[in-house]
């Protein structure tokens, strides 16, 4: 597997808001749950790249993320500004229904309906955190210029 430069991964996540988009205007739900996933763990590891905490030999899951995020807005404060506790709740409590959803689909029967809740769900999270992984970023740029030019 390639190892994408900013460039690409900028692209390429756009190219799966619009997949996204589309899974879910198409009813694909399933395909939508995945990218969701998928863009989650993504923006936990931007946010913990940027804050230079982030190793991919500790934080190889989105559990693992969540708990290194959560011990950094407990000493920074940007962070804590940013991905407040019930954030953090909100990302796991979606992730164990996800799971929950996907180790039992071929065990239960399950209404279009209930798949759409917890992808609604997920897309509003996806929102908020695209949202305020963008804002902590930028909070984190201009607390280095300010450090730069003290």
């Amino acid at each position: 597997m390639e190892v994408l430069d900013n460039a690409q991964k900028f692209e390429n996540y756009r190219a799966q808001m619009g997949r996204l988009t589309h899974a879910i205007n198409a009813h694909f739900y399933l395909e939508a749950l995945f990218i969701e996933y998928a863009i989650m763990e993504d923006r936990l590891e931007s946010i913990l790249t940027h804050a230079g905490v982030f190793r991919e030999d500790k934080h190889n899951t989105i559990t693992k993320k969540l708990r290194r995020l959560e011990t950094l807005c407990q000493s920074d404060k940007a962070a804590k500004k940013y991905f407040s506790p019930e954030l953090l709740q909100s990302i796991l409590d979606w992730k164990e229904n996800r799971n929950k959803f996907i180790h039992a689909l071929m065990k239960q029967v399950f209404t279009g309906e209930e798949l759409k809740e917890i992808v609604d769900q997920g897309q509003e999270i996806v929102k908020t955190l695209n949202n305020k992984s963008s804002c902590y970023k930028r909070a984190l740029e201009r607390q280095k210029e300010i450090e730069k030019n003290d």
